[in-house]
């Protein structure tokens, strides 16, 4: 299996900061789970050893085995054993066009209003005050995560993800950065559905474009208005993805 790593960037620094005095392997277990659904950690990634992820974590080694025993059993890490062994992210850890549909659809229009309302403020904040510390090198580096047309959709969802992540990671603050880890698990491939639409994927990039001058320039108003237009833009796409989903299930029963 081919081995990746990118445990240098301060997303990868938020994942395996510390966890402080409660060391249980459900909280490990839920960071990595968050990681690996958010797109920190990409499919074929290998993670740490267990002394260094216990290391890294401040926990235990067995606390991390029992840990990495539940990713297994949820299908998102696979282990082998020999040279050029360890633990790798699994392929297929995020959902398909199928469940990420049901998924949708399984939420009421009333949840995918709250954690929609959730996702934009947090986002155009961190839009905000990354373009206020951010230097001109982090800005311009965020230009290198923009997927270009022709690359498939898997690959859309991922740079996206990695995009609001490296600017969640330039807030400097590692707990905002874990936030944003956390929602992007529980929310963000859903916000991701309408990137299956080439006109989408067009939109999108033209407004991550504008966010990143913004950022570039320091500009933070602009940062937070273009965030807060396109994240919009997108949810509403979503909405009514889901009201079509709804349909579609009322016709069906």
């Amino acid at each position: 299996m081919t081995e990746v790593r990118r445990h240098g960037s301060r997303a990868r620094g938020a994942i395996f900061a510390p966890l402080g005095d409660v060391g249980r392997a459900g909280q490990v277990e839920q960071r990595l789970t968050e990681a690996i659904r958010s797109g920190v950690l990409v499919e074929g990634e290998r993670l740490p050893s267990e002394p260094e992820l216990a290391a890294m974590l401040g926990v235990a080694v067995v606390t991390v085995r029992e840990a990495l025993i539940g990713l297994r059993a949820q299908g998102l890490v696979t282990t082998s054993r020999g040279r050029g062994g360890g633990t790798f992210v699994a392929a297929g850890a995020a959902a398909d066009e199928e469940a990420l549909a049901q998924r949708l659809g399984a939420m009421s229009r009333a949840e995918l209003q709250d954690r929609a309302t959730q996702y934009v403020l947090v986002l155009a904040g961190c839009a905000e005050v990354a373009a206020e510390r951010a230097d001109a090198g982090e800005a311009h580096a965020l230009r290198g995560l923009l997927p270009s047309e022709a690359q498939e959709v898997g690959a859309w969802r991922h740079a996206d993800a990695e995009l609001w992540l490296s600017i969640a990671a330039l807030t400097q603050s590692s707990r905002i950065t874990r936030e944003v880890v956390r929602l992007e698990a529980d929310f963000g491939m859903i916000v991701r559905i309408p990137l299956s639409d080439p006109d989408v994927r067009a939109r999108t990039r033209t407004g991550h474009e504008r966010l990143i001058d913004a950022v570039e320039a320091g500009d933070a108003d602009a940062a937070r208005r273009c965030a807060r237009t396109h994240l919009q833009e997108t949810l509403d796409r979503v909405a009514r993805t889901q009201a079509e989903v709804h349909d579609r299930n009322r016709s069906a029963s």
